[in-house]
């Protein structure tokens, strides 16, 4: 599961601004629900050639500009309503991720729906090359139900890789023996829902940020 721009808004949806410090790229921001609960609060700070935030869901440190507010507005679009994010630039621009209070900071994690999809890719391509019938079909995704997927979670790589490396089929006796290159991890959700509170966030910052227009009697 990843994360949306609309369940991030759900998240945020009562978050109020308090700025602690505004010094040209000294910054030091919060976000917190207007009404004390604590749920999903998070704070931004900057300083020279780094952006930095923190809260409910981890802790991640960027670097790339002087101003790390400059570098995230570059990938801003033009629809005032979608929060645009750049997910594998940005992670390229990581220094730091928190390590969760286990020692396991992360930006990506391995997927069981990307690796099952890999999976069936594989079959499916196999399967087109070779006249079978739906029996051999049925007894070969039977084996694969039984002797790799039943044993697949999210996160546990070398499981999955080590049923599927020691899985035989008579019908396609080679059928995974390259399986080591596939790239099946995602995304983690609290990495995504943190992109997405940089982008808004900038966005509250620059609005607060915009002189107000005064109407004249």
């Amino acid at each position: 599961m990843t994360c949306t721009q609309e369940r991030f808004e759900r998240d945020v949806a009562t978050h109020q601004m308090t700025i602690v410090r505004d010094n040209g790229v000294d910054r030091h921001i919060k976000f917190r629900a207007a009404v004390g609960d604590s749920c999903y609060w998070f704070e931004i700070l900057t300083w020279p050639g780094a952006l930095l935030i923190r809260g409910d869901c981890g802790t991640y440190v960027f670097s790339r500009l002087m101003d790390m507010f400059s570098f995230f507005r570059t990938d801003r679009g033009n629809d005032p309503k979608k929060l645009y994010i750049n997910t594998s630039y940005w992670a390229e621009k990581l220094q730091a991720v928190s390590s969760d209070g286990y020692g396991r900071g992360a930006v990506q994690k391995f997927s069981e729906s990307s690796f099952k999809q890999h999976v069936k890719e594989r079959v499916d391509g196999y399967i087109e090359s070779r006249e079978t019938t739906a029996e051999q079909r049925a007894e070969l995704w039977r084996d694969i139900n039984d002797d790799i997927f039943s044993h697949v979670e999210d996160g546990r790589e070398e499981v999955a890789f080590d049923r599927l490396m020691n899985f035989t089929s008579d019908l396609f006796p080679r059928l995974f023996e390259d399986c080591w290159e596939w790239n099946c991890k995602e995304y983690t959700f609290r990495f995504i829902w943190n992109l997405y509170a940089i982008a808004w966030a900038i966005r509250q910052y620059d609005a607060a940020k915009q002189p107000v227009e005064r109407s004249v009697s």
